[in-house]
């Protein structure tokens, strides 16, 4: 490391190593801005990007408030030898939680500096204005009376905990928030000059595979190495379970994977248990539906898919005697510091994981396969080395999104009313490992499992169920998931009540947010007017994390029951708007990669072994299978704290699309993913 960056991760290690999980991590100043002598602002966040536009928001966040360009902030992200503690990028979160964090650091550094210049060149504060990395006297009409940002700040050190408090620029004289602007990496990536994580080139680099397990929790019984160890350039490695191979070039590492002959052992999986976990439980519920005038009971189904991300999984790792450096694309810089520094056997502080740009996933990053190989191929054969897997590794291998059976029964009154709610919940492990904490598992397995309509009696119960195949996080958790469930579920009741789907959804909103945003987007996509044959609109929504997002349909189905996607609407309410065409980005993305998993994406596999291995058993939508249009119509609210949109746009589709399909043609599709036969299957007619 180098010593500016040595002594910088001296300042921030202690607030990383001493926080326990829900601790308050304390917003310091000096781990957050750093003002540079050409005028420019450098800040720091333990977020990463991996595509969600948040780098060039943190940006604008940070030069909102000390009234500078956004082109003169720059954004360090992650390194943790730079950036203060963070628990990881995931769950839309990133704006709501350190935008937020980085706006009060800006504007207490403003404060600071108004306060110091005042001092300095006795002037009230009153009379001071602040612009372009300077503090002026105003009063002095050619503005030569002035401080910069930089010595203001030097001496002594802006320092301490930055005040909840502090005061905040108005809405009324933003300047950059809420003013659209080009992502900061836009122009590299797509003229490619972005470099990603297995760009990484280290003096002495070798290449190294891991030998996988067949099947999660699988044991190395015993390993016939000698074809491979004959091989010029290649060395075989092992400890314990763990056993790879290391070359000078990758095609050596991998035809010496290749020729490696492993016997596993099998778990027996005998100590994985079903974990119930009452999330609702009123009494009377089964009363209440005894005594109600309709009751719809339906089972919903999503099958395991997988991330499926463009460029699979790399990392580079250079471990040496005392210390380690990994190159990631992680979305836990600090949770993979921990764990690589376990693997090692280092103090954490002697970890230092550096950030790169990964291929676009959302959950993927959270799991550090590609690190923890390269950190245990590197330490093994003491050098440098790059781990990058192949396509078929990050199908068979990689972990996917749990599977779910939703089975709800509900209860209509006479009067319309819902007036009893039961509903199971049975998911796998959503989350970076396999003990379930049943403290965390509503937060994540259970996510969005409780609707968002007035109802009466309920009981909702979360039962997360051991599976042999890897699952981890995904983008939304299992929002995508129980919202499917929920949101079909809405069209069914509103069938049964006769009544259409958006008046029976707005009779049971009482969020004024939520209404607003189905009331929008009915009104855009004109919904209620009567349509062709075989053409149908569906409407869903969702409060997901403070974001309100509201969706509709419209689809399109062939003679032979395909269904084409043909056009999309949403209104989203994010709380203040930082960047719209960020929001407007990421919804539109959201909306197109939920529609390939809810029309095309499943996950073969059998016993736990993954079958699908490429691209020609795991169809995913092309620029063919987009929506002729995508109406995505921002509705921020300046007076509500900013909320995340990288996950909320993919959450309502599925449901959106299944009833877009019933009011097309009457089938109504329970089971994930949607394709002809389904249909033809759900068809009144058949």
């Amino acid at each position: 490391m180098s010593r500016e960056v040595s002594e910088r991760a001296a300042r921030v290690a202690p607030a990383s190593r001493g926080s326990a999980p829900d601790a308050p991590i304390p917003n310091l100043v000096e781990q957050r801005i750093r003002f540079e002598p050409d005028g420019s602002v450098t800040a720091f966040s333990g977020k990463i990007e991996f595509g969600q536009g948040i780098r060039t928001a943190f940006a604008q966040i940070v030069a909102e408030e000390l009234r500078l360009d956004p082109e003169r902030v720059r954004m360090v992200m992650g390194d943790t030898a730079q950036v203060p503690f963070d628990r990881g990028t995931f769950g839309s979160r990133s704006i709501a939680q350190d935008g937020d964090a980085l706006r009060k650091a800006a504007a207490y550094a403003r404060e600071q500096l108004l306060r110091r210049a005042s001092e300095k060149l006795g002037v009230a504060r009153e009379r001071l204005t602040i612009a372009d990395g300077a503090v002026r006297d105003g009063g002095v009409r050619d503005g030569s009376r002035g401080l910069t940002y930089a010595a203001l700040a030097a001496d002594p050190p802006l320092a301490g905990e930055v005040p909840d408090d502090v005061p905040l620029t108005p809405a009324s004289e933003h300047r950059v928030l809420g003013r659209p602007r080009a992502r900061v990496e836009a122009r590299d990536i797509v003229t490619g000059r972005a470099t990603y994580v297995a760009d990484v080139r280290l003096d002495g680099m070798l290449h190294g595979k891991r030998l996988q397990p067949p099947v999660r929790g699988a044991r190395l019984r015993s390993l016939d190495d000698a074809a491979a160890r004959a091989m010029p350039g290649v060395r075989v490695v092992r400890d314990g379970d763990f056993a790879g191979v290391v070359a000078e070039r990758a095609a050596q590492a991998q035809a010496a994977l290749d020729a490696l002959e492993a016997d596993w052992t099998s778990p027996n999986g005998d100590d994985q248990q079903t974990v119930v976990i009452p999330m609702r439980e009123d009494d009377g519920v089964d009363a209440a539906l005894a005594s109600a005038a309709h009751v719809v009971e339906a089972s919903y189904v999503l099958p395991y898919i997988s991330n499926a991300p463009i460029g699979p999984s790399a990392a580079v790792a250079d471990v040496r005697a005392d210390e380690a450096t990994i190159y990631a694309g992680t979305q836990r810089p600090f949770g993979l510091r921990t764990e690589i520094a376990s693997a090692l056997g280092l103090a954490e502080e002697r970890v230092r994981v550096v950030p790169r740009m990964p291929s676009g996933t959302y959950g993927r990053n959270s799991v550090g396969d590609a690190s923890f190989e390269a950190a245990m191929l590197s330490r093994l054969a003491k050098r440098p080395v790059l781990v990058q897997w192949t396509r078929e590794e990050e199908f068979t291998y990689a972990p996917a999104r749990p599977a779910a059976v939703l089975d709800a029964k509900v209860g209509v009154g006479a009067d319309g009313s819902l007036v009893a709610w039961r509903y199971d919940e049975h998911t796998n492990a959503h989350g970076y490992g396999f003990a379930v904490d049943p403290r965390v598992a509503p937060f994540t397995s259970g996510r969005n499992a409780i609707p968002p309509y007035r109802f009466g009696k309920g009981r909702i119960t979360l039962y997360i169920e051991p599976t042999p195949v890897r699952t981890a996080s995904f983008r939304s958790l299992a929002a995508a998931e129980n919202v499917f469930a929920i949101e079909s579920l809405l069209d069914e009741l509103a069938f049964a009540a006769r009544t259409d789907p958006l008046t029976f959804r707005l009779r049971h909103i009482d969020d004024p947010r939520l209404r607003r945003v189905v009331e929008a987007v009915a009104e855009r996509a004109t919904l209620g007017e009567r349509s062709s044959a075989g053409l149908g609109k569906g409407l869903a929504c969702t409060i997901y994390h403070g974001t309100y997002c509201a969706q509709v349909a419209e689809v399109v189905i062939a003679a032979n029951g395909t269904p084409r996607l043909t056009r999309f609407w949403c209104a989203v309410d994010p709380g203040l708007v930082v960047n719209p065409d960020g929001v407007r980005n990421q919804i539109e993305g959201g909306i197109q990669q939920s529609a390939s998993w809810t029309l095309l994406e499943e996950l073969g596999q059998r016993d736990g072994r993954i079958t699908t291995t490429g691209w020609d058993t795991y169809p995913i939508a092309t620029f063919r299978d987009a929506p002729e249009e995508i109406d995505v119509h921002v509705m921020g609210d300046e007076a509500k704290p900013s909320t995340g949109v990288g996950e909320p746009g993919t959450v309502p589709v599925a449901a959106a699309i299944a009833n877009a399909i019933f009011a097309a043609c009457g089938a109504r599709v329970r089971e994930l993913p949607i394709g002809a036969e389904r249909v033809r299957r759900a068809r009144p007619n058949g």
